[in-house]
Parts: structure tokens; sequence; C-alpha cells
């Protein structure tokens, strides 16, 4: 039997750690401005705070990094004009949501795991 003591240690140690969001995930985001909205997914492969992928059906890489439960990213490079996606994963590792910006406009996004 884990001691209460034990368990909070084990979830802390969890928390610490950061999620691992290596995976496919369907994400979806919308302008401040409701100019337009969409979604794509993303094929995501972490190797400790390290991100990288495919998205759009393999068509655009991805770059970025996960530290604890924040995440940050980038679509087909870091040019200027790219899209950087930054936020947070729930502690169950299978939802984001955050902020994108792209040429100085942007808007809040969200991520499913699937």
């Amino acid at each position: 039997m884990i001691k209460p003591c034990m368990a909070l240690v084990l979830g802390f140690a969890v928390l610490i750690a950061g999620a691992d969001i290596t995976g496919t995930w369907e994400i979806e985001f919308t302008f401040d401005d409701h100019s337009s909205d969409g979604g794509f997914d993303c094929v995501f492969t972490q190797q400790g705070e390290q991100l990288a992928g495919k998205c759009s059906g393999g068509t655009v890489s991805v770059t970025g990094e996960v530290k604890g439960q924040n995440v940050s990213w980038h679509l087909g490079g870091e040019a200027r004009d790219t899209p950087t996606f930054t936020g947070t994963v729930d502690a169950g590792g299978t939802n984001m949501t955050g902020r994108f910006i792209i040429a100085g406009k942007g808007g809040p996004f969200s991520g499913v795991k699937r």
C-alpha cells in the first residue's frame, strides 16, 4: 500500500518529468479577428525536451520543445512568418491549449491526442 506522503512524492515526480506528447494530434485554431479558422493533424515525436514531427498529412515539418507541461512548436522551421504555437498540456497528456501567432496575427488553438 502506498502511503499518502509517498503518493504525493510520486505525483510530484510525474509533474517534474513533464508531458510526453509523442503521438498523433488533431489541432484546431481560430484567429482572434475570426478571419479564418481550421484544423490539421500532427504526428509528434518527443525525445526528452526536444519535439519534432510532421503536420498536414506529413507535408509540413515541426520543431519545438516540451518543458514540464509547457509546449512550444513551429511549423516549417523558424522563418520570420512561421506559425508558432505555445501552450500547455494537461496532466493526462491528451489535451493541449494555447495561442498561435503568424505574421503578427494569432489566436487560440487546442489539440486532442488520438
